[in-house]
């Protein structure tokens, strides 16, 4: 079998090699790709699995590469921000990007998101709950779709990511501001209160996003992540 093929868009060469060494120590294959150029001639579309995409590096590209490569339903996209800059790790999911993680980041965090993300986005369904981070829509059993806010589409695609699709409050507070002013437990409690309400108009009064042991959210059915176009 072919192993998993992740390309990382990377100028801190020390740290693409830390990467590269975890990569490869779980049995996956990484390339070290310092500006798009390379990415373009490492031929990723047909070869790599992953692509990993640093905001720094890349800058006012980072948003236009993600788009593009996010219009290839067999290709992941992590996009990798600044953590004192909150507004563009939502404007990256926005794009097209599947995660966004700040920077810096625990690696073996990040091997962590891009085996989750290889092992589930490529599955589709024709029923059950479907995330499509891409246009910002969660769609039902009964195919009717809800429009997503940008924060809502970071919360429900980390939970989606998540075993038991069950994430800490504080884990969905990073995600979405990252460690800023930004991160504060109240502007969540917001954020799941509206999505509630958006899920109780349009499917019912089940419990769909439901709050375990306090601080934990979960979202109850199994959601699946829309195929890319």
């Amino acid at each position: 079998m072919k192993p998993l093929c992740v390309s990382f868009v990377e100028q801190d060469h020390h740290l693409a090699e830390q990467v590269l060494a975890h990569l490869s120590s779980t049995g996956m294959q990484g390339i070290h790709c310092k500006h798009p150029d390379e990415l373009n001639q490492q031929n990723v579309q047909g070869m790599c699995d992953v692509v990993i995409l640093d905001a720094v590096t890349l800058g006012e590209q980072s948003l236009t590469l993600a788009s593009q490569l996010a219009k290839h339903p067999e290709l992941r996209v992590i996009m990798v921000a600044p953590a004192s800059q909150p507004e563009e790790r939502i404007a990256a999911i926005a794009a097209g990007a599947d995660v966004c993680i700040s920077k810096p980041f625990n690696t073996i965090e990040l091997i962590a998101i891009v085996q989750r993300l290889a092992a589930r986005l490529p599955r589709t369904i024709k029923t059950g709950w479907t995330i499509d981070p891409v246009r910002a829509l969660l769609t039902g059993p009964a195919n009717n779709a809800i429009d997503l806010t940008a924060m809502e589409t970071v919360l429900l695609t980390q939970l989606a990511m998540a075993p038991e699709q069950a994430l800490r409050s504080d884990a969905l507070e990073k995600a979405i501001w990252g460690l800023s002013d930004f991160y504060n437990n109240k502007r969540l409690q917001v954020c799941v209160s509206r999505l509630r309400k958006k899920l109780t108009h349009r499917h019912g009064p089940e419990e769909l996003l439901a709050t375990c042991w306090r601080s934990t959210y979960q979202f109850v059915p199994r959601m699946h992540f829309a195929p890319k176009h």
